[in-house]
């Protein structure tokens, strides 16, 4: 019994196993095998099958046929576009503008802490009751933008059923959303600079844009990179929004990678051609991430 125990404490793998950090683990590993992991392998099997969901006893191995007429398909090339639309108008508005009001509601106050408060509602509320409610304020006969549009003499929009509008006012509801979560991330990093470094800076004359730099900048890069990489793929994966306010439409101007995926799987059931998309999906937010991560990489 020494002997197995001494050979398990010189493998780290083994140790790791059979330690008390393991067991207070297994729990998440479970959930996370059970529903990440295990629907992962079925998707990656399934896609290279013609899995139709009312024949499940007739699947046949159709090699990298799904694959291909992704690359035919012109619909998923729209969702695709369409997701890489959200991300170009999201992601760095709103990496930026949170990092703003982070910085402007940092100081404690109670003043600070109404602002917090306001700022941060808009997330707790539920996707879709945010996407009704901007559905509403935009109705083109009964919105109240729209009213306002009237009365200042300008012409009526269709936001969600003009195709050039549609994308950017889906963009803007999500950014109005999600905003405030990440502004309580970097403005907790903000909180963990020590004020001293801004007081030596003002000391040797720095500016307000110096201290910005060469100060909050360095200090909460690491903050910003967990941001980007969130935000992006976060902004990857919408499919709530598009699907209440539009349902992808109109002329698909508005369908996202994950909607067209669900689409395929659930409206036309075509399981294998739906996971093939996945697998892409997945394979393209593992890239990014990596990406992302080289590039603002610490030395």
């Amino acid at each position: 019994m020494g002997k197995i125990r001494r050979s398990i404490n010189h493998i780290p793998f083994l140790k790791f196993l059979f330690s008390s950090q393991f067991l207070f683990l297994l729990p998440a590993f479970t959930l996370i095998g059970i529903f990440v992991i295990y629907p992962l392998i079925l998707a990656v099997g399934y896609s290279f099958t013609d899995y139709y969901l009312l024949k499940p006893n007739d699947i046949s191995f159709i090699g990298f046929d799904n694959y291909a007429e992704i690359t035919q398909d012109k619909f998923a090339k729209q969702a695709f576009l369409n997701s890489t639309k959200y991300v170009i108008y999201i992601v760095p508005l709103q990496v930026a503008l949170s990092l703003f009001l982070a910085i402007l509601i940092a100081k404690k106050s109670k003043t600070n802490t109404f602002f917090r408060t306001a700022f941060f509602s808009p997330y707790i509320l539920s996707i879709i009751v945010v996407a009704l409610l901007w559905k509403n304020i935009l109705d083109p006969n009964l919105g109240i933008v729209n009213l306002i549009l009237a009365e200042l003499g300008f012409t009526k929009q269709e936001f969600f059923a003009d195709p050039n509008l549609a994308l950017p006012t889906i963009s803007f509801i999500i950014l109005w959303q999600g905003i405030s979560f990440q502004m309580l991330i970097l403005m907790a990093a903000l909180q963990d600079i020590p004020s001293s470094l801004y007081e030596a800076a003002s000391i040797e004359g720095a500016n307000a844009w110096q201290k910005f730099k060469y100060i909050t900048l360095p200090s909460i890069k690491s903050q910003l990179v967990f941001v980007l990489i969130v935000v992006t793929t976060g902004t990857f994966k919408i499919i709530i929004e598009p699907l209440v306010l539009t349902n992808g439409g109109p002329q698909g101007s508005t369908s996202s990678i994950l909607l067209y995926m669900f689409e395929q799987g659930t409206r036309y059931r075509q399981i294998g051609y739906s996971s093939a998309i996945t697998v892409v999906f997945a394979l393209i937010l593992i890239v990014i991430a990596f990406v992302q991560s080289k590039l603002v990489k610490e030395d």
